[in-house]
């Protein structure tokens, strides 16, 4: 049987990403907006020393993997359009994943990559039809090192980013486990694959679900026990279909 499993994760190999804040504070959402800024200082400064115009663009369809868990990072790329989401595997589960977290159109992709050879941690996928623009990193590194006030934004940038994942870890942290376990459930249903009844059966336990969420398994099972009575969900041994995909992400809000 498949399994697959979710999880509020944040990578260390993933800091260049887009982190979508819930109910941010002011101070964090001047953050994430300072952090936009600076990621489009950092294409628009970049742009030109890696001759990015000239540079073929290459079209993905929807599920095609550009990384692969275990590569090193030669290149880095820029999403001109679509949706490339981190999907990191859990060891030990058959067809476990970890939910992505998603680099959007403008952004370059895996920034953290840069001054190390380290293999990546997680698969790099189109979430949709997606169109990209590769960057050798030796040449983004070199841009950097021939100007420092760039080098200067992407340390800005990093550090922003890094305080945004702080934020929503504290975030998520703080919400009950009923927000949580709905969370983690409506971010499966964003990777489950499509079945020809068109039923959205998600194969894990109570145990794999409340881990995935930080939560006691009892907890869990009470959290699942009220979705089940408020027709949300139905469930069963090892799986749990969603009846109800907008309530289940209405309880995720």
């Amino acid at each position: 049987m498949d399994f697959c499993i979710a999880q509020f994760s944040y990578f260390g190999n993933n800091l260049g990403m887009t982190l979508m804040l819930t109910n941010p504070s002011s101070s964090s959402a001047v953050d994430w907006q300072t952090s936009q800024s600076l990621a489009r200082q950092l294409v628009q400064a970049i742009a030109l020393p890696v001759d990015l115009k000239s540079r073929p663009l290459h079209h993905f369809e929807s599920g095609r993997t550009l990384v692969k868990t275990g590569d090193v990072v030669a290149r880095l790329p820029f999403v001109m359009s679509g949706r490339l989401n981190a999907v990191v595997h859990i060891s030990g589960t058959q067809s476990g994943q970890i939910v992505p977290i998603a680099f959007g159109s403008g952004e370059i992709a895996l920034l953290s990559f840069l001054f190390n050879r380290l293999p990546s941690g997680s698969d790099l996928v189109a979430s949709q039809a997606s169109a990209i623009q590769w960057i050798p990193i030796d040449e983004v590194e070199s841009a950097l090192l021939n100007d420092p006030q760039l080098m200067a934004v992407l340390v800005r940038f990093l550090g922003l980013r890094l305080r945004e994942g702080q934020v929503r870890e504290r975030a998520a942290s703080a919400r009950s486990v009923l927000t949580r376990l709905s969370a983690s459930l409506s971010r499966i249903l964003a990777v489950l694959p499509a079945r020809p009844d068109a039923r959205l059966l998600i194969h894990a336990t109570h145990e794999q679900l409340a881990s995935s969420c930080g939560v006691s398994r009892p907890k869990a099972s009470l959290a699942l026990k009220k979705m089940e009575r408020d027709g949300i969900v139905l469930l069963g041994r090892k799986w749990i279909e969603v009846l109800d995909a907008t309530a289940l992400r209405t309880l995720s809000a």
